[in-house]
């Protein structure tokens, strides 16, 4: 069985992109995020204690997101993994999309998705 939990359409303006556009003032971002928990993972008394606190994950990933500004999706994408992996250990993989969803007048967004498991992640940290 597969264990997930979801932060779906996190809708924030973020300040990103590397057009003189893009770097005037914030623009419209969202971001779906799914943490996969290691195959143990269960609550057995009902407390916050023993899941994954997504409070502190939103809150986390809106502070980076309004932080600064950002160049490139790519950077924010990889800053968010290393929210996610340092958030909780039974963390064992990420999935997280991106959408910048005001750049071009004839799609409905430009973004990214990554994919990473925690040892993908130390190897790359590393």
């Amino acid at each position: 069985m597969d264990k997930w939990i979801e932060l779906a359409a996190l809708q924030l303006p973020v300040s990103i992109g590397i057009h003189a556009f893009e770097k005037t003032g914030p623009q419209p971002f969202r971001l779906d995020l799914r943490l996969a928990l290691d195959a143990d993972y269960r609550t057995r008394h009902d407390t916050i204690a023993e899941t994954v606190d997504y409070d502190a994950l939103r809150a986390q990933v809106s502070a980076l997101m309004g932080s600064r500004h950002f160049n490139l999706q790519e950077t924010l994408m990889q800053e968010v993994i290393d929210i996610c992996f340092a958030l909780d250990g039974r963390v064992r993989a990420v999935d997280v999309r991106s959408a910048k969803t005001a750049v071009y007048p004839d799609c409905d967004s430009v973004g990214l998705h990554y994919s990473m498991t925690r040892a993908e992640w130390r190897a790359d940290t590393a």
